[in-house]
């Protein structure tokens, strides 16, 4: 039995009267936002508590978690492949470089690098035993974070590393840069270092309080920055945020949620904290529109959430617990049409609306067809033919998912 979902509103709203056409639009308005705007699950292919996550473009990215484990992508997160680390030791962080260059850090002082998208790793030496935490990439010069306060800067893309005094034993979770100079490292204990030197010399930089685990860092501009942290390892959170370079940071709480990880689009208003219940094991997302300012929940099903990044306008993922990775998009950014599986076709393409999928003996699929804009406009569950007689003309993007691949092929409709 077909189950379909049809969201094409343009034909509708014919011979409708003003206050009918009002009362029809606000819900669907609702309907097509909240579509376009939630995080869908993607399959990574393993069940590893997966801590980080980097996308070099829309559709390229890696991500890294226990055991060693490192899985990438070339399609936007629509199927994942293993790539070889090398190490079973617990990897933390994960930045890019380039589409190509990747660098990832871990327990115990690990320090890998891949030139060549993940197709193979090499050990780089650290110099520490301790565990490392953050890494963070700004033009050549890297930046690492750790255990007992350490800090690591290379000034030649990762090939080699010195170790900076902090003078602090707290652990240090995650560090950010505003300019080449000036830039934070945020740890344990409520600890703030600031630099204005290109990391050279930290100094501490007070939050008003002593007790949260700090565990990342963002500033949107040289003077607004916000800080999530967590109480003790227990489900409540705090937000700190400052609009004057950190001289002064205010507060609110977050219970129910331990908050993890940061994430920003380019234009640095819109952002996002994911995190979950760490007694439960759900997930938490907040939304911000006002760089962090207020924060509103984000509906999610999932895991708790530890990573996040956002490459580009509209589009970002998350990663987690039990291998969980999430996706959020308001365009098609990173979809491209794939011939992963060529036998996954379409036809007729372009058509009238009607779009029949075949793949050899296969005739159940699930699909979602999304608009230039990122609505999904049809969902097709156990079944084969895509309607979008209710369209518009134009293209359109429909991720094909068999028991055995997934593709995604550009839809015209004529």
């Amino acid at each position: 039995m077909r189950k379909s979902i049809k969201i094409c509103p343009e034909k509708a709203f014919k011979q409708i009267t003003p206050m009918k056409l009002l009362l029809t639009i606000i819900p669907l308005f609702i309907g097509l936002f909240s579509i376009a705007q939630t995080f869908s699950p993607l399959n990574s292919g393993v069940t590893s508590q997966l801590n980080a996550i980097s996308f070099a473009t829309p559709s390229k990215g890696m991500v890294v978690g226990n055991s060693g484990v490192i899985r990438k992508t070339s399609d936007a997160g629509l199927t994942w492949m293993a790539s070889n680390s090398g190490t079973s030791v617990d990897l933390l962080d994960v930045a890019f470089l380039s589409s190509s260059i990747y660098i990832a850090v871990g327990k115990t002082g690990k320090i890998i690098k891949t030139t060549n998208a993940g197709t193979s790793w090499s050990n780089v030496n650290s110099g520490t035993t301790n565990d490392l935490t953050g890494i963070f990439v700004n033009g050549v010069n890297v930046y690492v974070t750790g255990s007992n306060g350490t800090i690591l800067i290379s000034t030649n893309s990762g090939n080699a590393w010195t170790t900076i005094n902090t003078g602090i034993s707290f652990k240090l979770n995650k560090i950010f840069f505003v300019s080449e100079f000036v830039g934070y490292a945020v740890g344990d204990g409520a600890t703030i270092l600031v630099t204005v030197n290109g990391g050279q010399a930290w100094n501490f930089q007070s939050s008003g309080m002593n007790t949260p685990s700090l565990t990342d860092v963002h500033f949107t501009d040289a003077n607004t920055g916000v800080i999530t942290g967590s109480i003790g390892g227990s489900d409540e959170s705090i937000i700190f945020r400052t609009t004057n370079g950190g001289s002064v940071w205010t507060t609110d709480d977050y219970s129910g949620t331990t908050l993890n990880s940061l994430g920003f689009f380019p234009d640095n208003s819109t952002g996002f904290a994911v995190g979950g219940s760490i007694s439960g094991n759900t997930s938490t997302i907040y939304k911000t529109t006002s760089q962090g300012a207020g924060w509103v929940l984000v509906p999610t099903t999932s895991s708790r959430q530890l990573g996040t990044c956002f490459p580009g306008s509209g589009i970002g993922y998350t990663c987690g617990m039990d291998g969980t990775i999430l996706r959020f998009a308001t365009n098609t950014a990173g979809l491209e049409e794939s011939a992963d599986d060529p036998r996954i076709q379409v036809s007729p393409n372009p058509s009238n609306g009607i779009f029949t999928v075949s793949s050899g003996s296969d005739t159940n699929f699930s699909i979602e067809v999304f608009s230039v804009n990122g609505e999904r406009v049809a969902f097709i569950q156990n079944g084969n033919t895509i309607d979008l007689s209710a369209c518009t003309k134009g293209v359109y993007y429909a991720v094909i998912k068999s028991e055995t691949a997934t593709a995604v092929r550009k839809l015209v409709k004529e």
